[in-house]
């Protein structure tokens, strides 16, 4: 046999021979496609694991953040409006020294119907917020007398159930009608969720002597009235901020 037609016949047997593994390597691809078997190398799954275990597992279940109100501005007294008579007139400067972010809306001589007419206005202003001190009731009756009683509804109906509403007690030794507003206040707060009372006569009974009128505090009865205002914020509201060298 010549040498042309021995290297003819071993080329044709080199070329059957790489057919013949092609065809295998096929075979093998689409064996794996059927079944669905992923071919990820080691060092991919790796990598994955790695990067799962880097993910807070709360970002995955919460991925969007729980918003919560700020309440802690209401311990200087910011978004706080205050309504009341010369009892919290007479003694603002006291009480912005211990709440100095605090409205004061206040008037000597005010009784509950000035109080709705001040509550109007500062609403129609947009300045009554949402947390509200009411100290009316020293100069009229809140209730059982016209036009008081329907000046305290038109105050209450006004204030609404949203806000945050605290009112005070009465303190006046010779007012006629102290024991019923100090109750219907309380009343109040026991059948309205949204009012808190801070319980000025409670304190005040105890303290004759800040009285030299029977009606409006000294210095020292101004400044335990100031305090009582922002312990009441601090209860409502927690934690204190006050500095107590403001004493």
């Amino acid at each position: 046999m010549s040498k042309k037609k021995i290297l003819i016949l071993v080329s044709f047997a080199v070329f059957f021979l790489i057919m013949a593994s092609y065809g295998t390597g096929l075979a093998r691809i689409s064996k794996d496609r059927v079944h669905g078997t992923p071919q990820i190398s080691e060092s991919t799954q790796s990598t994955q694991v790695t990067e799962n275990e880097k993910r807070d597992p709360t970002e995955i279940e919460n991925p969007e953040p729980v918003y919560q109100e700020d309440v802690s501005k209401y311990l200087t007294g910011e978004g706080v409006t205050m309504i009341g008579d010369s009892i919290m007139n007479g003694n603002r400067r006291i009480i912005l020294d211990q709440l100095p972010d605090a409205h004061i809306d206040a008037k000597g001589s005010r009784d509950v119907c000035g109080g709705f007419e001040a509550a109007q206005r500062l609403d129609w202003e947009g300045r009554l917020s949402d947390v509200v001190i009411v100290e009316l009731g020293t100069n009229g009756p809140l209730l059982n007398h016209e036009p008081y009683a329907s000046g305290t509804q038109n105050l209450l109906e006004l204030l609404g159930t949203e806000r945050t509403i605290f009112w005070v007690t009465v303190y006046c030794s010779y007012s006629q009608w102290m024991n019923m507003n100090n109750d219907y206040i309380w009343e109040l707060a026991a059948t309205r969720p949204n009012i808190t009372v801070i319980d000025w006569y409670a304190l005040s009974i105890q303290h004759p002597e800040w009285f030299p009128d029977g009606v409006h505090p000294t210095v020292e009865g101004a400044r335990n009235f100031a305090r009582l205002l922002r312990e009441a914020l601090e209860t409502k509201f927690g934690g204190s901020v006050y500095n107590e060298s403001n004493e």
